[in-house]
């Protein structure tokens, strides 16, 4: 359990701030990793047997902002699931 000890700083260590933060949502992926995810993805699109792979990842990751292996699993294999 976090203690109140002073951080050296002269701030108290709030326990609370630890459990907000988990509590919120992924944050979205950032501007550069964005542009990047999209280059990559527009020409994952274009490969020969991608195109219909390519739309569903970037939605996953780039609109959901989801890296999680599940999400990720389903997005290339849909009838697995």
């Amino acid at each position: 359990m976090p203690s109140n000890k002073p951080t050296g700083l002269g701030q108290n260590v709030d326990p609370t701030a630890q459990e907000d933060a988990a509590a919120e949502p992924p944050a979205k992926v950032k501007s550069v990793a964005a542009n990047i995810f999209g280059e990559f993805f527009a020409a994952l699109e274009k490969e020969e047997g991608f195109g219909e792979v390519a739309p569903r990842l970037r939605k996953v990751v780039l609109d959901e902002g989801v890296f999680a292996e599940p999400s990720i699993r389903a997005a290339i294999f849909p009838d697995a699931s």
